[in-house]
Protein backbone atom coordinates (compact mmCIF):
# COMPACT_ATOMS: atom_id res chain seq x y z
CA UNK A 1 0.00 0.00 0.00
CA UNK A 2 3.13 2.21 0.73
CA UNK A 3 4.46 1.53 -2.49
CA UNK A 4 1.35 2.18 -4.30
CA UNK A 5 0.70 5.92 -2.68
CA UNK A 6 4.23 6.52 -3.16
CA UNK A 7 3.75 5.38 -6.89
CA UNK A 8 0.35 7.15 -6.72
CA UNK A 9 2.01 10.39 -5.67
CA UNK A 10 4.63 10.34 -8.65
CA UNK A 11 2.18 10.00 -10.82
CA UNK A 12 0.39 13.31 -9.98
CA UNK A 13 3.35 15.11 -9.06
CA UNK A 14 4.77 14.02 -12.79
CA UNK A 15 1.25 15.37 -14.15
CA UNK A 16 1.54 18.49 -12.05
CA UNK A 17 4.78 19.53 -13.42
CA UNK A 18 4.31 18.00 -17.13
CA UNK A 19 0.87 18.99 -18.12
CA UNK A 20 1.82 22.74 -17.83
CA UNK A 21 5.27 22.39 -20.17
CA UNK A 22 3.18 20.16 -22.68
CA UNK A 23 0.41 22.80 -23.27
CA UNK A 24 2.55 25.76 -23.81
CA UNK A 25 4.84 23.23 -25.95
CA UNK A 26 2.09 23.47 -28.15
CA UNK A 27 1.73 26.92 -28.45
CA UNK A 28 5.07 26.86 -30.83
CA UNK A 29 3.32 25.85 -33.51
CA UNK A 30 1.61 29.27 -33.32
CA UNK A 31 4.32 31.46 -33.63
CA UNK A 32 6.82 30.72 -36.82
CA UNK A 33 9.46 33.03 -35.79
CA UNK A 34 10.22 30.49 -33.64
CA UNK A 35 11.63 28.75 -37.25
CA UNK A 36 13.92 31.28 -37.12
CA UNK A 37 15.74 30.98 -33.49
CA UNK A 38 15.62 27.19 -34.56
CA UNK A 39 17.36 27.79 -37.75
CA UNK A 40 19.75 30.49 -36.57
CA UNK A 41 20.89 27.49 -33.67
CA UNK A 42 21.68 25.07 -36.73
CA UNK A 43 23.70 27.48 -38.00
CA UNK A 44 25.90 28.89 -34.53
CA UNK A 45 26.32 24.50 -34.00
CA UNK A 46 28.96 24.30 -36.47
CA UNK A 47 31.50 26.03 -34.60
CA UNK A 48 30.47 23.90 -31.18
CA UNK A 49 32.46 21.66 -31.35
CA UNK A 50 35.78 23.62 -31.68
CA UNK A 51 33.67 26.15 -28.35
CA UNK A 52 33.25 22.78 -26.16
CA UNK A 53 37.22 21.89 -26.87
CA UNK A 54 38.10 25.09 -25.76
CA UNK A 55 35.76 25.25 -23.13
CA UNK A 56 37.27 21.80 -21.54
CA UNK A 57 40.70 22.90 -21.69
CA UNK A 58 40.22 26.61 -20.01
CA UNK A 59 38.22 24.18 -17.41
CA UNK A 60 40.61 21.55 -17.00
CA UNK A 61 44.13 24.00 -17.16
CA UNK A 62 42.55 26.19 -14.33
CA UNK A 63 40.98 23.24 -11.95
CA UNK A 64 44.11 21.60 -12.53
CA UNK A 65 46.03 25.03 -11.10
CA UNK A 66 43.37 26.02 -8.54
CA UNK A 67 43.83 22.54 -6.90
CA UNK A 68 47.54 22.74 -6.69
CA UNK A 69 47.65 26.13 -5.20
CA UNK A 70 44.98 26.07 -3.20
CA UNK A 71 45.09 24.03 0.77
CA UNK A 72 43.48 20.45 0.97
CA UNK A 73 41.31 22.06 3.77
CA UNK A 74 39.64 24.32 1.28
CA UNK A 75 39.82 22.24 -2.28
CA UNK A 76 39.58 18.68 -1.31
CA UNK A 77 39.74 17.26 -4.34
CA UNK A 78 40.13 17.57 -8.70
CA UNK A 79 36.34 17.46 -8.62
CA UNK A 80 35.58 20.87 -6.15
CA UNK A 81 38.35 22.50 -8.10
CA UNK A 82 36.68 21.65 -11.26
CA UNK A 83 33.08 23.17 -9.46
CA UNK A 84 34.54 26.20 -9.15
CA UNK A 85 36.15 26.35 -12.47
CA UNK A 86 32.92 25.71 -14.05
CA UNK A 87 30.94 28.19 -11.24
CA UNK A 88 33.46 30.86 -12.64
CA UNK A 89 33.51 30.27 -16.00
CA UNK A 90 29.69 30.16 -16.09
CA UNK A 91 29.81 33.72 -14.20
CA UNK A 92 27.40 32.30 -11.94
CA UNK A 93 29.37 32.43 -8.39
CA UNK A 94 27.20 30.92 -5.88
CA UNK A 95 30.38 31.42 -3.27
CA UNK A 96 29.95 28.20 -1.95
CA UNK A 97 33.34 27.60 -3.24
CA UNK A 98 36.15 30.99 -2.52
CA UNK A 99 39.79 30.55 -2.84
CA UNK A 100 41.33 30.73 0.39
CA UNK A 101 45.00 31.41 -0.97
CA UNK A 102 46.83 34.68 -2.65
CA UNK A 103 47.95 32.18 -5.49
CA UNK A 104 44.50 30.86 -5.44
CA UNK A 105 42.91 34.20 -5.45
CA UNK A 106 45.12 35.27 -8.68
CA UNK A 107 44.02 32.18 -10.43
CA UNK A 108 40.58 32.68 -10.20
CA UNK A 109 41.50 36.39 -11.09
CA UNK A 110 42.87 35.30 -14.49
CA UNK A 111 39.97 32.63 -14.71
CA UNK A 112 37.49 35.33 -14.70
CA UNK A 113 39.09 37.15 -17.29
CA UNK A 114 39.39 34.48 -19.41
CA UNK A 115 35.91 33.43 -19.05
CA UNK A 116 34.87 37.00 -19.98
CA UNK A 117 36.78 36.74 -22.96
CA UNK A 118 36.08 32.99 -23.93
CA UNK A 119 32.19 33.78 -23.50
CA UNK A 120 31.97 36.39 -26.04
CA UNK A 121 32.50 33.78 -28.75
CA UNK A 122 29.72 31.97 -28.74
CA UNK A 123 27.27 34.80 -27.68
CA UNK A 124 28.89 36.80 -31.03
CA UNK A 125 28.27 33.64 -32.91
CA UNK A 126 24.97 33.23 -32.41
CA UNK A 127 23.79 36.31 -32.31
CA UNK A 128 25.21 37.06 -35.46
CA UNK A 129 23.50 33.73 -37.13
CA UNK A 130 20.23 35.25 -35.70
CA UNK A 131 20.82 38.28 -37.19
CA UNK A 132 22.02 36.90 -40.91
CA UNK A 133 18.50 34.84 -40.58
CA UNK A 134 16.58 37.26 -39.76
CA UNK A 135 17.75 39.60 -42.08
CA UNK A 136 16.63 36.87 -44.71
CA UNK A 137 12.80 36.00 -42.28
CA UNK A 138 10.52 36.86 -45.02
CA UNK A 139 11.92 34.19 -47.53
CA UNK A 140 12.82 31.36 -45.39
CA UNK A 141 8.99 32.16 -43.28
CA UNK A 142 7.41 32.03 -46.47
CA UNK A 143 8.91 28.98 -47.70
CA UNK A 144 9.00 26.74 -44.66
CA UNK A 145 5.11 27.96 -44.70
CA UNK A 146 4.82 26.37 -47.89
CA UNK A 147 6.73 23.21 -47.32
CA UNK A 148 4.54 23.04 -44.13
CA UNK A 149 0.99 23.48 -46.17
CA UNK A 150 2.30 20.83 -49.26
CA UNK A 151 2.73 18.41 -46.70
CA UNK A 152 -0.47 18.76 -45.05
CA UNK A 153 -1.62 18.37 -48.85
CA UNK A 154 -0.18 14.76 -48.48
CA UNK A 155 2.68 15.45 -51.05
CA UNK A 156 6.02 14.33 -50.42
CA UNK A 157 9.90 14.94 -51.44
CA UNK A 158 9.17 12.22 -54.35
CA UNK A 159 5.95 13.36 -56.05
CA UNK A 160 7.56 17.32 -56.81
CA UNK A 161 8.21 15.74 -60.39
CA UNK A 162 4.94 14.38 -60.59
CA UNK A 163 3.44 17.58 -59.33
CA UNK A 164 5.71 19.34 -61.77
CA UNK A 165 4.73 17.38 -65.15
CA UNK A 166 0.76 17.91 -64.35
CA UNK A 167 1.33 21.56 -64.26
CA UNK A 168 3.69 21.96 -66.79
CA UNK A 169 1.74 22.98 -69.89
CA UNK A 170 4.54 23.54 -72.23
CA UNK A 171 6.39 19.97 -71.29
CA UNK A 172 10.11 22.04 -70.53
CA UNK A 173 10.22 20.75 -67.43
CA UNK A 174 9.77 23.78 -65.94
CA UNK A 175 7.34 25.74 -64.28
CA UNK A 176 6.74 29.77 -65.44
CA UNK A 177 5.21 32.14 -63.37
CA UNK A 178 1.63 31.18 -64.70
CA UNK A 179 2.25 28.23 -64.12
CA UNK A 180 3.17 28.46 -60.93
CA UNK A 181 0.70 30.50 -59.57
CA UNK A 182 -1.83 27.95 -61.08
CA UNK A 183 -0.01 25.08 -59.40
CA UNK A 184 -0.15 27.02 -55.92
CA UNK A 185 -4.20 27.82 -56.64
CA UNK A 186 -4.49 23.91 -57.33
CA UNK A 187 -3.23 22.79 -54.34
CA UNK A 188 -4.85 25.03 -52.27
CA UNK A 189 -2.40 27.19 -51.04
CA UNK A 190 -3.60 30.43 -50.42
CA UNK A 191 -0.15 32.66 -50.09
CA UNK A 192 -1.40 35.62 -51.56
CA UNK A 193 -0.54 36.95 -55.38
CA UNK A 194 2.63 38.96 -53.83
CA UNK A 195 3.80 36.24 -51.64
CA UNK A 196 3.20 33.80 -54.73
CA UNK A 197 5.55 36.11 -56.69
CA UNK A 198 8.07 36.69 -53.84
CA UNK A 199 8.27 32.36 -53.76
CA UNK A 200 8.85 32.12 -57.34
CA UNK A 201 11.60 34.83 -56.98
CA UNK A 202 13.09 33.19 -54.19
CA UNK A 203 13.18 29.56 -56.30
CA UNK A 204 13.93 31.08 -59.01
CA UNK A 205 17.69 31.28 -58.33
CA UNK A 206 19.16 31.91 -61.93
CA UNK A 207 16.92 34.29 -62.90
CA UNK A 208 15.42 32.49 -65.81
CA UNK A 209 11.92 33.48 -64.66
CA UNK A 210 11.26 29.45 -64.52
CA UNK A 211 11.93 27.04 -61.98
CA UNK A 212 12.16 23.00 -62.41
CA UNK A 213 11.62 20.90 -59.78
CA UNK A 214 15.36 20.52 -58.06
CA UNK A 215 15.18 24.40 -57.80
CA UNK A 216 11.59 23.95 -55.82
Amino acid sequence: LVEADSGGQFVIAYLICAVPVLRLLKLLRRFESFYLILRAFRLAMESLPVLLYILAVIVMVFASLIYVVEPRSNIESLPHALWLTIVTVGTIGYGDVVPKSSLGSVVVTMLIIVSALYMAIPLGIVGNAFATVWEDRDRLLLVHRTRGRILDRGFKAQDIPTVFCSFDTDGNGQLTLPEFVSMMEKLQIDLGSDRVVQLFSTFDVDDSGAIDDREF
